[in-house]
């Protein structure tokens, strides 16, 4: 499956603005690619909306279990708040949209 990650948090928690935040920000970044190897999760992307504190990810997992331990191993979850999102593909999207009876 895949999911969406979307990890909010303030200005002072910013790795621009918090020594320690930015330390364990290098150091997790660096642990990511493995802890996700170690996880089952596949990072498709993951990117940082600078000015608006903002981490977008996308990754492929098993289950949003999954997800959710990746969140909390690699500590995101310690400096934002973080939402996961279970996705479909378009494909999957019309299929089910078309399984039932439109309104109007």
């Amino acid at each position: 499956m895949q999911f969406v990650i979307v990890a909010e948090h303030q200005p002072e928690y910013c790795p621009t603005s918090n020594a320690k935040i930015r330390e364990m920000m290098k150091q997790g970044a660096k642990e990511l690619p493995e802890l996700a190897k170690k996880l089952g999760v596949k990072i498709v992307t993951m990117n940082v909306y600078g000015p608006d504190h903002v981490v977008l990810a996308v990754v492929e997992a098993a289950d949003i279990e999954v997800v959710r331990t990746f969140l909390l191993q690699s500590r995101l979850i310690q400096w934002n708040k973080t939402k996961v999102h279970a996705t479909w593909s378009l494909e999957e999207a019309l299929a089910k949209a078309d399984s039932i009876p439109a309104i109007f």
